[in-house]
């Protein structure tokens, strides 16, 4: 059986949602800066060895030379990526805490209303 919804409770998890979405939003902040570092660390390595594998073989195709360089570069790619991820993770558990809020409201006006 569910608890009956008292305006104190809804207001208490409001708060509680409050505290989490402020903790995320921070969060974000941080996540969304080290996914930008790691995608510049990405960039730089792969053009770093895109110039040197142009410099020592001229005559290499640009597709051979994207492909060595990329996979010189795989490691700090795959840094980027995982930042990339998580910085997606978090911005749907933002999204989500503010879903949850909204229903909270709603719930909260309904409730003041019936009293």
């Amino acid at each position: 059986m569910r608890d009956v919804l008292t305006q104190g409770g809804i207001e208490s998890q409001i708060l509680s949602l409050v505290d989490e979405l402020e903790e995320y939003t921070d969060a974000y902040a941080t996540v969304c800066d080290e996914a930008a570092r790691a995608d510049v660390a990405h960039k730089r390595a792969f053009t770093r060895h895109l110039v040197t594998l142009a410099a020592d073989d001229p005559k290499m195709t640009v597709a051979l030379r994207e492909a060595k360089a990329t996979q010189k570069a795989i490691d700090e790619m795959a840094v980027a990526r995982i930042m990339a991820a998580k910085e997606r993770a978090t911005r749907e558990k933002l999204t989500s805490l503010r879903a949850r809020l909204d229903a909270l409201r709603t719930l909260s006006a309904n409730v003041r209303a019936q009293t």
